[in-house]
């Protein structure tokens, strides 16, 4: 009983960890557009001050503000995505567009650790899973991943098909991961069927589906 009370915890501090991330980048997102308001009401009181106004910068500042809202909506469907990730506990699920999501949600995540985090490219990769808790184990060994790559570094991820699967490669660590950071990601990969293993030699986290 205590072990899944444990796991059910698990899983809510994970989904509270990316809800806060989201509301912080959507928080910016508001800001910025707040900002560029302030400058279009001063330029509206210039205006009725006799002023001319200049439409070049006028065009600029509706620009900017189309790209936060454009940047915006791009969140908001990344947490809708996020959020129905919990709907089923089981469906079929394309491992490359996991990661894919996982990265664009930790982005705050790698700009505060100073880390470069990139896709390669690659064909989809499709199984049966558990969508949540596979987005959980990825996101733990990309955070734990970061936190053991050189600052400036750069993480590169490989999502390929495996013989029962498939294979998430996370190469660039730099120090070996702690017993207990290991542990921690084998019990999260238990509970969806996979393995981890953290090879030093060739800095690279390989997890197994």
């Amino acid at each position: 009983m205590g072990s899944l009370i444990q796991k059910d915890r698990d899983g809510l501090c994970f989904f509270g960890q990316i809800s806060a991330a989201i509301s912080h980048d959507l928080k910016n997102v508001l800001a910025i557009i707040n900002e560029d308001a302030g400058l279009l009401q001063d330029y509206s009181l210039m205006a009725k001050q006799g002023m001319e106004l200049d439409p070049e910068r006028m065009n600029k500042l509706a620009q900017k503000v189309q790209e936060q809202v454009k940047r915006g909506d791009g969140i908001i469907k990344n947490m809708n995505r996020f959020a129905h990730s919990v709907d089923l506990p089981e469906c079929e699920v394309d491992y490359r567009e996991l990661v894919a999501l996982v990265i664009s949600l930790l982005t705050r995540m790698a700009s505060r650790k100073c880390v470069t985090v990139s896709l390669k490219d690659g064909d989809q990769v499709k199984g049966k899973g558990d969508p949540f808790t596979t987005q959980m184990l990825i996101a733990k060994s990309l955070e734990y991943a970061m936190d053991s790559a050189v600052k400036d570094g750069e993480l590169g991820i490989d999502v390929s098909s495996a013989e029962s699967g498939c294979a998430i490669i996370i190469s660039g660590l730099g120090e070996s991961l702690p017993e207990e950071s290991l542990a921690e990601l084998e019990s999260i990969a238990e509970r969806v069927g996979a393995e981890v293993a953290a090879d030093p030699q060739v800095k690279i986290l390989n997890i197994k589906f």
